[in-house]
């Protein structure tokens, strides 16, 4: 399982050698909306870059790390996405983007074989998407992230935290 992981972190970390802004985000849990059937305790962390596009509030981000997924395995996880300041709200910012990217479920992959349907996945990592809004104030963000799910949830929010250095 290192190794996966290690990769994935590598991944995300690469193509930002020269980024702004670093960070590390923890993942604090989950609410599956329909379903009380899976692990909402979802601890994780990742480590993060960003950097503005150009000269407004549009930046791209990259982000790996590992967590402890909604099958009760731990899951590497990496994605790359845009977001972009939507609202000055008090003393910081509300933010609005999307991620794509990939994450291990291997429980989830073996269900869907079992119940032969196909789910993409290259070794129990399957494609993610993220909806996200945030709030930033200093070195602080505070993420709720929306993704979607299957038949029986009608969708999975996720709270998490991302401190700057």
């Amino acid at each position: 399982m290192f190794r996966p992981c290690t990769i994935a972190v590598l991944a995300c970390a690469a193509p930002m050698a020269q980024a702004d802004t670093r960070y590390i985000g923890v993942f604090v849990g989950s609410l599956h909306v329909g379903s009380d059937a899976y692990n909402n305790v979802n601890p994780g962390l990742t480590y993060g870059m960003r950097r503005t596009i150009g000269q407004g509030a549009t930046e791209w981000h990259a982000e790996g790390g590992v967590f402890y997924n909604s099958y009760e395995e731990i899951s590497p996880i990496a994605v790359i996405g845009l977001s972009t300041g939507v609202a000055e709200i008090g003393p910081g910012t509300f933010r609005m983007g999307a991620s794509f990217g990939t994450a291990y479920y291997g429980d989830l992959v073996d269900i869907y074989e079992a119940q032969d349907e196909l789910l993409p996945n290259i070794g129990g990592f399957v494609p993610i998407g993220i909806l996200t809004g945030a709030y930033r104030t200093g070195r602080m963000e505070y993420r709720l992230n929306v993704l979607p799910y299957g038949e029986d949830v009608d969708g999975v929010v996720n709270f998490s935290v991302a401190v700057t250095f």
